[in-house]
């Protein structure tokens, strides 16, 4: 007998299935009931009981009637926030710097919105 490996024809690929949203809220709806088991529905219905399980967790229960997870209210809601800032942060900000000198040290205290005239009197105090 004869067998040639390369002639046999490939594994047809399993399609993917996809069910209703009626039929999942159907689903969940008879999980609901306390004698069964999400087990028991899924073997049923012959579908997996993570797939059962996750659907569960889509269609979250709000008193007692499921809700399309589109109309859940999102877990966090951002809020227009203004600042009232009477001036910018730099100008606010003040360096202190202390130069060493001989018999005492000279401190300056500088706004930072003056940077270029600062950078201009330690150029000169360094000649």
């Amino acid at each position: 007998m004869n067998m040639d490996i390369y002639s046999a024809t490939p594994p047809v690929a399993k399609k993917r299935r996809t069910y209703s949203k009626e039929f999942k809220l159907s689903i969940v709806n008879a999980c609901k009931n306390p004698n069964t088991s999400i087990a028991s529905v899924a073997l049923q219905h012959s579908i997996n009981a993570n797939l059962v399980s996750r659907w569960i967790r889509i269609f979250s229960h709000h008193e007692g009637a499921v809700q399309d997870p589109t109309h859940v209210n999102p877990a966090f809601i951002a809020l227009p926030y203004t600042a009232a800032i009477s001036q910018p942060i730099d100008e606010r900000i003040t360096l202190c710097i202390t130069v060493p000198h001989t018999n005492n040290d000279i401190q300056l205290k500088w706004q930072t919105s003056e940077i270029p005239a600062l950078a201009e009197l330690l150029k000169a105090l360094a000649t």
